[in-house]
Parts: C-alpha cells; sequence; structure tokens
C-alpha cells in the first residue's frame, strides 16, 4: 500500500521552484508510516525528516528537459529514436551508451530520459533532482533510473541525496529505483552489437515481412542468417535487425553477430500496459 497521500496535480506559483506554467505538479504528503520509515531506514538516516513530495513531469509527460545546455565539459547528444518516436537527450558517457541500448532491447518497452523532477521538503528545506531514465518494462514494471559513470560517483554527498530523492520519487508514483553505471552497458562485444543494430532501426520492413518474420520465429528460433534471407536478398539483415527494435524478434546480443546468431519470438504484452506519462 503506498503510503503517499497525493493532494493535487496543477501548476501553484507560490511552489518551491519557478517553473514552466504548463508543467504538471503533484503534491505528495508522507504517511506516518512511511515517514516513520525514511527516519530509521540505514540508507537514508543521515538525512532529516521529510513531510513533502513534489513530483513534476512536462505537460505531455514526456521528457522534462527538452536539451542539454552543455554548462559543464561533458559529452552531450540528441538521439533520434525510432522506438520512441522522437528526439532523446543524454549527457555523460553512461547516459549515451544507454539510449542505443533502450531502443533495442526487447524487453524495455518504452523509455524516457529525463522524465520528471522530484522536489522534497527535507528538514525545512527545498530538495530537487532531476532521475535520468524511466522505463517500463515487458513485465509491465515501471522503473526511475540514476545513472553516474562508476558506482564510487554515488558516494559522493550530492549524489547520495541525489539516490535518496530518487528513491523517494519512485516510492511515491509507484516505480522501482535502480542505479545505473557505466559497467552495466557490458562487454565490447554487446556494445558493438548494440551499435550494429540500432544503426539500422529506421530500416523500413512492409508489413506482410513483419508478419512472415513473426510467424516464422513464432515456430522456434532461426539463424539470423534464416531470417535475413526470407526478409530480402539485400537488405534481409539490416530488416531484422530493424524488426529487433520494434519488438518482432529478439537477437543475441552477448555473442558476435553472424550469420548463426540466433533471432527468437518476443512475447506478446499483456493487453492493458502501464503508461511511464503518469
Amino acid at each position: 500500500m503506498n503510503s503517499f497521500a497525493n493532494h493535487n496535480t496543477s501548476f501553484n506559483a507560490n511552489d518551491p521552484q519557478p517553473d514552466h506554467p504548463g508543467n504538471r505538479r503533484s503534491e505528495f504528503v508522507l504517511g506516518a508510516e512511511r515517514a516513520a520509515m525514511y527516519r530509521t531506514d540505514p540508507r537514508f538516516g543521515a538525512f532529516p525528516p521529510v513531510t513533502k513530495v513534489v513530483i513534476v513531469r512536462a505537460p505531455d509527460g514526456d521528457q522534462l528537459r527538452t536539451q542539454i545546455t552543455g554548462r559543464k565539459s561533458i559529452r552531450t547528444i540528441g538521439y533520434p529514436s525510432k522506438k520512441m518516436s522522437r528526439n532523446r537527450y543524454a549527457e555523460g558517457a553512461t547516459e549515451i551508451l544507454r539510449l542505443p541500448e533502450e531502443e533495442v532491447r526487447v524487453d524495455i518497452v518504452k523509455a524516457i530520459a529525463q522524465p520528471l523532477r522530484v522536489e522534497a521538503l527535507v528538514g525545512g528545506a527545498w530538495w530537487s533532482h532531476l532521475p535520468d531514465f524511466s522505463n517500463l518494462m515487458a513485465d509491465g514494471s515501471r522503473v526511475l533510473i540514476d545513472a553516474k559513470r562508476h558506482w564510487s560517483d554515488f558516494r559522493r554527498p550530492e549524489a547520495r541525496k541525489q539516490s535518496f530523492l530518487g528513491q523517494l520519487a519512485a516510492d511515491a508514483i509507484g516505480y522501482r529505483y535502480e542505479r545505473i553505471v557505466l559497467a552495466n552497458a557490458g562487454g565490447q562485444q554487446r556494445r558493438e552489437n548494440i551499435d550494429e543494430i540500432q544503426a539500422s532501426r529506421f530500416v523500413h520492413v512492409p508489413k506482410h515481412l513483419i508478419a512472415r518474420a513473426a510467424a516464422a520465429v513464432s515456430r522456434g528460433p532461426i539463424s539470423l542468417g534464416s531470417l535475413a534471407s526470407m526478409l530480402h536478398p539485400i537488405n534481409g539483415r539490416s530488416m531484422a535487425y530493424a524488426l529487433m527494435v520494434q519488438r518482432v524478434v529478439e537477437i543475441d546480443l552477448e555473442a558476435r553477430l553472424t550469420e548463426r546468431s540466433e533471432c527468437r519470438a518476443v512475447p506478446p504484452l499483456r493487453l492493458a500496459m502501464p503508461s511511464l506519462r503518469r
């Protein structure tokens, strides 16, 4: 049972941070049980008591931060996503590698970068944080994610505050909270495979070929070479890659991509899936 009480979902000019007037604000007041948990949990014991949490989302519930300003000397990118039907933004190595991974992984159905801002009244002062990602998983669960380069980066005082606020936000909206680092992107071979597959994300696959591929893998795993030859004599492999982005087939990401790589059917989603936009 969620111990947060949701009080409103509207813009309030008296809120703690200046905000875009179209942004949606949801205010949560902690119940006694949840407040006591944060006071006694060893992960949060170093912080003052929390009395209020505010979740701020963009008007359409999508990416709250629509551009990276570049005030720090850190690499930033804009990534055109076929799977999410929008341009996505990221900064730093871990976030940048995460975008194509979310594009390719079939267990990730939808994803938003910088999905919300959390503001919390902690010991009488307002703290705020912008988590890096939210993911809707194929099993219907939703995850709020913070990313750093190394695990040691999460031990810095400011990062500990960010993790605390990320957990508060996840609890308030009913998500799971996770932290990732650069090592989560996997080894060199896996990263190369993801890069090769996502490069074909915009390749067009006619509907009748999508149906043919889905029918073929539904009977059992087939090789990448067989799937490619079934789709097109020249562009079959890039079409097969595009079908992974569309969650029609799943190709093994851990071994080098060859004609023998195994292609499997992607299990269907349940009829009603939750949304990342609320």
